[in-house]
């Protein structure tokens, strides 16, 4: 068989398309953006206050209080994530497996992406002994580990942490100085409720967490990109926000 003529493409774009749900929109979605056609006006970057609010509203039936000023909206989950990731600098580490599209955002920011291996129980995050020694071994070989990205409803293994596992992860990576993105795509989605209960790691250590949402996950059709992110309390959570503001505005996203 003749192979794909890769000349002038970069390996990013023969990556695994995302998953389609497969599901018709759904008349009521229909109806609200359909209602919003003569609009002429976007949305400013990190989202309008309407859309903000309605995030804290998600937020907070989960149990997790949040404030519009706390929150940022994008055009998808990738221009968040490689906002995000901008803003907070440093090596990241990340579950093997993970999400295909998480490493090609690090790698484009020509950061190092260093992939610890998942515990037998779960997938979507690392093993805590694992990613302790991670941790130290890329220190001692010179590089800045400053970042976490996880994910407690996983997508490539199906799998929902464990409270328990969880806990000892982001006990871990705290310890260590590394701030957490959790990747909440997928908690609304189904899961086995009588087999494990979904916490987000902002539940255990709500300054040193930013939680990530593609909204195209569970609730909108992939062909409307929209994704969220929150973030802590306080002032370097305030920094942050900022930060990825500035990149998402230079974005266009």
């Amino acid at each position: 068989m003749t192979g794909p003529d890769r000349e002038g493409h970069g390996p990013v774009r023969y990556g695994p398309p995302a998953p389609d749900a497969g599901l018709p929109v759904l008349p009521a979605l229909s109806d609200v953006l359909a209602a919003a056609a003569d609009a002429a006006e976007g949305e400013p970057p990190g989202g309008g206050p309407t859309l903000r609010e309605a995030a804290c509203g998600y937020w907070w039936r989960r149990g997790l209080r949040s404030r519009p000023g706390e929150v940022v909206a994008a055009s998808g989950a990738q221009s968040l994530l490689f906002a995000l990731l901008g803003a907070y600098g440093g090596d990241v580490l990340m579950p093997r497996p993970c999400p295909a599209w998480w490493t090609p955002q690090v790698r484009l920011l020509g950061r190092p992406a260093y992939h610890v291996p998942v515990p037998a129980e779960c997938g979507g995050v690392p093993d805590p002994v694992a990613l302790l020694e991670t941790v130290r071994r890329v220190r001692l070989e010179g590089g800045r580990p400053r970042l976490l990205l996880l994910s407690v409803a996983d997508d490539p293994t199906a799998t929902v942490t464990p409270p328990e596992m969880l806990s000892e992860v982001c006990e871990a990576a705290v310890g260590e100085g590394l701030h957490i993105i959790s990747d909440e795509t997928w908690r609304d989605t189904v899961h086995e409720p009588h087999e494990t209960v979904l916490v987000s790691p902002a539940e255990m250590y709500a300054e040193q967490v930013t939680v990530l949402s593609d909204l195209a996950g569970a609730l909108l059709p992939s062909s409307w990109p929209v994704s969220v992110a929150r973030f802590a309390q306080g002032e370097e959570g305030a920094a942050r926000r900022a930060r990825t503001l500035d990149i998402l505005t230079a974005l266009g996203a």
